[in-house]
């Protein structure tokens, strides 16, 4: 049943990454494997001894969610954009007391110098609403010369470090760059080419991303937390459906699915106490 579980966060984690506005980061805190994530990337070989079966896994979960994900998100999209932001924004929504609760405790009060890595947070999710106009999309039917192949090594390689980032969604970042249809479609129509290469930017990034966050909560805990608490509280504005929502069918069921969607984190929450004393 663990296994199961496994596949199951690991799948979570697949498809939080190829969804816009979604952090794989924020999903692997709120189902209690972030820490196991980051030991893997930081290439600690002891880390990735005792948790070898965990990457099994989970690493097939998170392959069948980004491949699940990838064919199934362009339909979803189309038909039901509004309720399926909504219900994002409503996890997004849900998971905000459990990331507060992790960067204040008792043994670590509020200090008033964290208050100003939560507000940069913030800022850094909101910018790109101001700047997401001005940026060209690579067209899907785009050859794989030399000098795109570079350009969306980069493209991935900077996603790939957001998307280890609680609060940064990837697929977003590489959306803003442009890069975000050519990589989805590569992924639904196996363009071997550029899978090489957007595979190669993406390891690379999130190992690099990994070891900054690893780095970061060792250092600054609570304001690395509060600057990540920022950032899923600026990304709301990116994933509510502000421009197409309405009263009509689709925004009452977005309504309900948002509501839905704030109680992920809680049920997630039970799960992984339910297993963490079933380990002791």
């Amino acid at each position: 049943m663990k296994h199961i579980i496994n596949i199951l966060k690991g799948a979570v984690f697949g498809i939080a990454n190829i969804i816009p506005g979604v952090s794989g980061g924020t999903m692997a805190v709120i189902m209690k494997v972030f820490d196991r994530i980051i030991d893997i990337l930081t290439l600690d070989f002891k880390k990735i001894k005792e948790n070898f079966i965990f990457i099994i896994f989970f690493g097939i979960g998170a392959v069948l969610g980004i491949g699940t994900a990838a064919l199934l998100l362009k339909n979803l999209f189309e038909l039901y954009f509004v309720p399926t932001q909504m219900f994002f924004t409503g996890v997004i929504m849900g998971s905000i007391p459990f990331i507060f609760k992790i960067a204040v405790t008792k043994e670590t009060p509020m200090k008033k110098i964290n208050i100003i890595p939560f507000v940069i947070g913030a800022v850094i999710t909101l910018l790109p609403l101001f700047l997401s106009d001005g940026m060209k999309t690579i067209p899907t039917n785009s050859e794989p010369t030399v000098s795109l192949m570079i350009i969306m090594f980069i493209f991935l390689f900077i996603a790939a470090v957001a998307m280890i980032i609680p609060g940064l969604s990837g697929s977003m970042v590489l959306m803003l760059l442009g890069g975000y249809p050519l990589a989805l479609s590569a992924v639904t129509e196996l363009k071997i080419p550029f899978l090489i290469v957007m595979m190669i930017g993406a390891v690379l990034g999130l190992v690099a991303g990994g070891r900054l966050i690893s780095f970061m909560l060792k250092k600054f805990h609570q304001g690395t937390y509060l600057a990540i608490l920022g950032l899923i509280i600026g990304s709301l504005f990116s994933v509510f459906p502000f421009a197409e929502f309405s009263f009509n069918i689709q925004g009452i069921v977005g309504i309900v699915l948002l509501a839905a969607g704030l109680f992920v984190p809680f049920i997630m929450e039970l799960i992984g106490k339910k297993f963490s004393k079933e380990e002791k």
